[in-house]
């Protein structure tokens, strides 16, 4: 299992040698992206209203921050090329669009009459409210949407480019010195005249003195470049925080124990208090590590207000080893998922009653992919997948389309579950990628609330919904996946579990 932690050698040692700076940001390259935010899937997937106009905006990071981002903005229902003109803004959490760059103009992309991209810098690496504004025949409309701009990794320079600058280096030192050499022994000399001995001396010293500081110099940049690439990879590069999970009893606690999280969080900090999501200040999905047999979805309350250690209730699960995923948002806007493992022991005693509130458990078998798979509950509802008759493809973007059915095929509404027609959990079999989705799409709903102005971001909370969604999402690497899906009826949360294969791009 993944753990992350901040290693106590390069905070001692932030000045080290550039061969140990490369392997040391290789290794936290590897550990981010498998425990990013959404792990394994850092992009940005967001469904909603821009006004008048339904659109569908995807962020697909650059991976070093600063960087630029690939922006893609779909008007949904545009026939006509170029008869909107899009823009798109970005503004950091504490500031807004106080002082942020002027709007990218997004432009048509030709073929896809609905469709437009552009590019835009992230400079930092925090959240940030991205605005994106559409007008068009209707008018003028805005959506926001929350992005987490994340580095995930270092960029190494290539060894025909190191040598290169290298040779650059050897041959512009060698020069400023031989420069520097004759300027001294011959530069107030007559034309034709040889320079003594006492010149020539001088002129070797002032070599040797120049070389020196040279020598000073590089070694300083030197330093001061391995320095820089310690605190990339310390400060910049993402690391959820450090954290440990286990059973006792009938309660299982998530404790975290990170340096960045104290007990007085700054205001100014990304890492500030945290924000309740969907009503809760932490969603912890539990998979069994391996057969993915097992999986629960639970909301530990952190037992004290510095929100160290959560408790909460140990499903009664087949016993082994589970990874754990839990979603925690800050009041930046900042979301991260921890990832650490547990082990539920066999036999442990468990709390009578089973789940209540949110809290959902779940271990049948998944039903296998097809064009249409279905999913029959215990009340022959069926949950249904129509993935199509393409299979899916690594990185590119697809709607992952959900719907409730009776026993005889007729759609069924849904009960809002923590505000939400539907909540999908994707997992890699490999454990490397997780997500938690909505019908909105991969953003955290807390930060649309906060950024929003405090505004219900969520769903009709007391009215009934479709039953039918479509999630937008990419998936990131190749590979076998299951997903989870989950919707509330007649005040029940049901669980279905569906296999994919995802293929690689050709």
């Amino acid at each position: 299992m993944i753990t992350t932690e901040d290693t106590e050698e390069r905070r001692k040692n932030p000045a080290s040698s550039a061969s140990s700076v490369v392997k040391r940001c290789g290794a936290l390259l590897f550990v981010a992206l498998l425990s990013m935010a959404h792990v394994g899937s850092p992009d940005t997937f967001f469904t909603g209203k821009a006004g008048p106009y339904d659109v569908r905006v995807s962020v697909r990071l650059p991976g070093v921050i600063p960087g630029r981002a690939q922006v893609a903005v779909r008007v949904i229902g545009s026939t006509t090329p170029a008869a909107y003109r899009v823009s798109v803004r970005a503004g950091q959490w504490n500031l807004g669009l106080k002082g942020a760059p002027p709007a990218e103009i997004a432009a048509g992309v030709p073929g896809d009459p609905a469709l437009y991209s552009t590019e835009l810098w992230f400079m930092t690496a925090t959240s940030y409210e991205m605005f994106v504004t559409v007008d068009g025949p209707a008018g003028s409309g805005t959506a926001m949407v929350p992005v987490m701009a994340l580095a995930t990794t270092a960029r190494a320079m290539t060894p025909g480019l190191g040598a290169i600058l290298a040779a650059l280096g050897v041959f512009l030192t060698a020069g400023m010195l031989t420069i520097i050499g004759a300027a001294i022994r011959e530069s107030v000399l007559t034309p034709g005249v040889e320079p003594d001995g006492a010149r020539r001396r001088r002129a070797r010293l002032g070599i040797a003195g120049t070389a020196a500081v040279a020598a000073l110099i590089l070694w300083g940049g030197n330093s001061w470049w391995n320095a820089e690439a310690a605190s990339y990879g310390r400060f910049v590069l993402y690391r959820p925080f450090a954290a440990t999970a286990a059973v006792g009893g009938d309660r299982l606690t998530l404790s975290i124990r990170d340096p960045r999280w104290t007990r007085t969080p700054s205001p100014r900090s990304p890492y500030n208090a945290l924000l309740p999501d969907h009503g809760h200040l932490m969603h912890l999905f539990l998979v069994r590590d391996g057969s993915l047999d097992g999986f629960a979805h639970l909301h530990p309350v952190p037992r004290t207000p510095d929100a160290k250690d959560f408790d909460g209730w140990a499903p009664p699960l087949p016993p082994g080893r589970y990874r754990a995923y839990a979603d925690l948002v800050h009041e930046s806007g900042y979301a991260q998922t921890i990832v650490t493992s547990v082990d539920i022991p066999a036999g442990a005693p468990k709390n009578a009653g089973g789940p209540s509130g949110d809290d959902s458990l779940f271990d049948r078998p998944a039903v296998a992919e097809s064009a249409r798979a279905a999913f029959t509950l215990d009340d022959g509802t069926q949950i249904v997948w129509d993935r199509g008759a393409t299979a899916m493809t690594a990185g590119e973007e697809c709607d992952l389309k959900f719907s409730v059915r009776d026993a005889g095929g007729n759609p069924l509404d849904v009960e809002p579950y923590m505000g939400m027609a539907a909540h999908v959990a994707v997992s890699s079999r490999d454990g490397s990628v997780f997500a938690h989705l909505h019908p909105s799409g991969s953003i955290s709903m807390a930060a649309l609330q906060k950024f929003s102005g405090g505004g219900d971001a969520h769903a009709a909370h007391a009215a009934r919904l479709p039953g039918d969604v479509a999630i937008p999402y990419a998936f990131p690497k190749a590979g076998g996946y299951r997903l989870w899906v989950q919707v509330k009826r007649d005040g029940r949360i049901h669980t279905a579990a569906f296999d994919l294969d995802v293929h690689p791009q050709e």
